[in-house]
């Protein structure tokens, strides 16, 4: 009796060791599908101004009068960007990073995230909306990686 316990908890044990090792084809189907529900709420609590840029807008330092050509020419809402599986580094480990695009965009979002000196009330309304993104899309993407999670382990199961 003994025995056929500890051959019954051995296997077990085998089967939760599979089921907690994912390629990274998998792992990142199951981050990607979290990264779309949070690059959504992302979207969605990333403040947007009035502005147009047709043609680009200098901003801060990035301009011409300092000698760089850089412009913004997209509103930060428009650069949220993620690839599922993929770190902001752009490693393939199964991670999926959601970001800005580049790192005038990334400086942007922090400044407006965390604020700066002589703020109007606009802008402090506007503060902390990456925390409150990450706060409201925390039920969701668990849901949405559960979801994704139960799809690669039955895909694995039909094989």
């Amino acid at each position: 009796m003994a025995n056929d316990m500890g051959e019954f908890l051995d296997g077990w044990v085998s089967e939760v060791e599979k089921c907690m090792k994912l390629s990274a084809e998998d792992k990142a189907k199951i981050t990607g599908a979290g990264a779309e529900v949070f690059s959504q709420v992302l979207h969605d609590r990333t403040p947007r101004s009035n502005e147009i840029y047709k043609r680009g807008r200098s901003a801060g330092h990035a301009n011409a009068k300092h000698g760089n050509s850089h412009r913004k020419t997209k509103h930060l809402q428009d650069t949220i960007t993620y690839k599922a599986g993929y770190t902001a580094d752009k490693t393939h480990t199964g991670d999926t990073d959601v970001g800005f695009e580049g790192k005038y965009y990334d400086f942007l979002a922090k400044i407006v995230n965390n604020g700066q000196h002589h703020m109007s009330e606009k802008r402090y309304a506007n503060m902390h909306f990456l925390d409150k993104a990450q706060q409201e899309a925390k039920k969701a993407v668990k849901e949405a990686e559960l979801k994704a999670y139960k799809e690669v382990m039955n895909h694995d199961g039909n094989k």
